[in-house]
């Protein structure tokens, strides 16, 4: 979950260098540009799907099963957990527009290894948080880490080495994320067991400093100009396409856009209700008289729905409009939230099934509609603003669940809320209709083709 950092106004260098490779390569159709061999960019994304892995201490999924230690060691209400959360994660949503103008400034790599030895040094203060001051701030380095900038960051890197093929990418990156949160929540579990929840973060702090930092220095490329290659590893045969999408809309254009808002309502709505049902999962189960392992098992049935239909969507968004994957992931998060409210018992089991695909699918929009809708130019800002929104929207679900089972003794009148919310967003979701070619469009071409 789900998504926020504003660019700087000014374009990514690496950017500029690859809109200038692509309108010459096709200014001079003739000459092959592309170098030999393999194409780096199925290198890099293995190495994304390890950073957007790597998210997982600050993601919802990957603090749940700590929460129970957190209102022990602290003596916390649910309601008091969850405004910890709420207030942590608003502070957070608010520090990534900075962070996505550095990240569009200072470029990819060098961002992508300070964030990675970010959230070591967080893992490590994590385990060390001794009330509810500090553990507030462990919320917000792990919220702006994880799903804020390293998201960000994963994300980018498939929409800079990857163009046609991007919806492909995006589901095989997005699959390797749902065995994550298939297979994490056990490991998790088996480390705090082992270890102490203290212990636990401790080792993952050791996991981040010493595997993956170094393979990144060692392996991570800024751009597929730098080795003489192009996206998807061939020139495009759609070069005016490409040059549009290299130059795009700056947020203020963007803003214009209907798409734009119904987009940022889509992913503000599916993080809000996404993170209530999986921070407060355990409790759910516990509500109904069920126990952990009923919990982690719908965790992975969530995970197993979410694999298959980003590997369903991956597929169809490099071949259908993408707005009708939007319809139909934020309707199937109504219909989970349906589920929720009225089952009890297995239903649990497969409303959290449901939601999973609805996510799979919002997981393979908010990746390729962002760049595809409007460019890549200022990708880093326009992606930030979803991303703010997503994080935003992610602070009010807890504490709404946290909320209602506090005061009414169950989940479900929240629950009722979700699903009306949701299916509101839904049918708003018919009018996420792309950008046309217009006015601002024409000047992009227009400009492109001068500077050519």
């Amino acid at each position: 979950m789900p998504t926020t950092l504003e660019a700087a106004e000014e374009s990514a260098p690496l950017l500029r260098q690859e809109a200038v490779t692509i309108a010459d390569a096709s200014a001079m159709p003739g000459e092959s540009q592309a170098a030999s061999g393999t194409f780096y960019g199925w290198l890099m994304l293995p190495l994304a799907m390890l950073v957007m892995i790597c998210t997982s201490p600050g993601q919802t999924f990957g603090l749940t099963f700590f929460n129970s230690h957190f209102r022990k060691a602290f003596d916390l209400t649910q309601t008091g957990l969850s405004a910890t959360y709420l207030v942590a994660t608003v502070v957070a949503s608010l520090t990534l527009p900075y962070i996505g103008g550095l990240i569009d400034r200072f470029g990819m790599k060098r961002t992508v290894l300070l964030a990675v030895a970010a959230m070591a040094l967080t893992c490590a203060f994590a385990s060390q948080v001794q009330g509810v001051a500090t553990l507030f701030v462990a919320f917000v380095l792990l919220r702006t880490i994880g799903p804020g900038t390293m998201t960000l960051l994963a994300n980018n890197t498939l929409a800079i080495w990857f163009d046609l093929r991007l919806g492909l990418a995006s589901g095989i990156m997005q699959v390797a994320m749902a065995g994550a949160m298939a297979c994490l929540p056990m490991a998790f579990l088996a480390l705090i067991d082992a270890f102490g929840w203290r212990g636990a973060y401790l080792s993952l702090s050791a996991i981040f400093a010493t595997g993956l930092l170094p393979l990144l220095v060692l392996v991570y490329r800024e751009s597929p100009a730098d080795l003489g290659q192009f996206p998807d590893g061939a020139p495009t045969q759609c070069p005016q396409q490409s040059k549009l999408a290299a130059a795009g809309f700056d947020i203020r254009q963007a803003m214009q856009h209907q798409a734009y808002w119904i987009m940022l309502a889509a992913a503000a709505a599916w993080a809000l209700i996404g993170t209530g049902l999986v921070f407060h999962l355990e409790a759910i189960f516990i509500n109904q008289g069920l126990g952990k392992i009923a919990s982690a098992r719908a965790m992975s049935c969530l995970a197993i729905g979410m694999a298959a239909m980003q590997i369903t969507g991956g597929l169809l968004a490099d071949r259908v409009a993408l707005r009708w994957l939007l319809v139909t992931s934020v309707s199937l998060i109504a219909i989970s939230c349906t589920i929720l409210a009225i089952g009890s018992g297995a239903l649990l089991t497969t409303g959290y099934a449901v939601y999973g695909c609805g996510q799979g699918l919002m997981t393979i929009f908010s990746v390729t509609a962002w760049p595809r809708y409007f460019g890549r130019r200022h990708l880093g800002k326009i992606r930030g603003t979803s991303l703010t929104a997503a994080i935003a929207g992610s602070s009010l679900g807890p504490l709404i669940m946290g909320v209602s089972i506090d005061r009414c003794d169950s989940f479900t009148p929240a629950l009722w809320l979700f699903a009306v919310g949701a299916g509101c967003v839904a049918i708003a979701c018919f009018w996420a209709i792309p950008p046309k070619i217009g006015s601002d469009e024409g000047l992009l071409i227009r400009s492109l083709g001068e500077e050519g």
